[in-house]
């Protein structure tokens, strides 16, 4: 299963949050695994909102059904605010 997100947070952040968890491993630049779900992160085009600007990551998450779901479910709860 997959899982192909465009979310408003600079990769650094992501990364950082993905470096903090004890489960998560990095296996290559910008690709980490937790719980057997493998997420790969790449640089989307920058979104504006009026003078706002706001960098994007896309996020893929694939795997085994329930680990993609159980760690996508886990992301997007630490993520839902942009205080996340």
């Amino acid at each position: 299963m997959t899982i192909q997100e465009n979310w408003a947070l600079p990769m650094a952040r992501i990364e950082e949050y993905l470096r903090s968890l004890d489960c998560a491993r990095r296996i290559a630049e910008r690709h980490y695994e937790v719980g057997g779900c493998t997420l790969h992160l790449q640089p989307a085009e920058n979104s504006k909102f009026g003078r706002y600007t706001f960098c994007r990551t896309m996020v893929s998450f694939s795997g085994e059904e329930g680990a993609v779901r159980a760690f996508h479910r886990q992301f997007v709860l630490r993520f839902l605010t942009l205080g996340g």
